[in-house]
């Protein structure tokens, strides 16, 4: 026979673990349409959402604190501009150029 063959066979090893979780009844109908929809599994679904929080979601949820330091500065600053008039009350300084009823739609 003489011929020879080469033979590429590729293994991949998955290891997913089994893990039980509670949703609610809403997300449970969501889940469900979402995987006919796209024809995959729920469990397939679950997973790229957990890695999507993971990889992203934590990222939105982190604290930008010199943001809000700086947020905290404009806020007293605003709050130093104001006077406290004898009645108890609180009078800025600066006087508005528009009035409450123009900030609503009527």
């Amino acid at each position: 026979m003489g011929g020879s063959y080469s033979c590429l066979i590729l293994v991949i090893n998955l290891c997913i673990l089994r893990k039980q979780l509670y949703i609610e009844p809403d997300q449970n109908v969501t889940l469900r349409e979402q995987a006919t929809k796209y024809n995959v599994s729920e469990g397939q679904i679950v997973r790229e959402a957990i890695t999507a929080y993971l990889t992203m979601g934590t990222q939105s949820q982190e604290t930008d604190l010199p943001a809000w330091e700086e947020e905290r500065q404009f806020i007293l600053s605003r709050r130093m501009a104001e006077t406290i008039d004898a009645a108890g009350g609180s009078k800025s300084t600066a006087k508005r150029t528009w009035t409450r009823n123009e900030l609503y739609d009527m």
